[in-house]
């Protein structure tokens, strides 16, 4: 899971996010400040027919 920072969570980005007691470090590189691993993405495209966000329902 991503609190462990292990599986696929860990692949994807190529440094792991940093949390301190129980929060999330910010990045101080430009940008977001993280680097997608384009190889692990294209491995795992996502299969759903619709948004899993919680905000799908608001849009159009």
């Amino acid at each position: 899971g991503i609190l462990r920072w292990d599986g696929f969570h860990a692949e994807i980005l190529r440094k792991p996010v940093r949390w301190e007691e129980g929060y999330v470090i910010p990045p101080t590189a430009p940008g977001l400040g993280v680097e997608l691993n384009e190889e692990v993405a294209a491995a795992h495209p996502y299969q759903g027919n619709r948004l899993h966000l919680e905000v799908a329902h608001q849009l159009p």
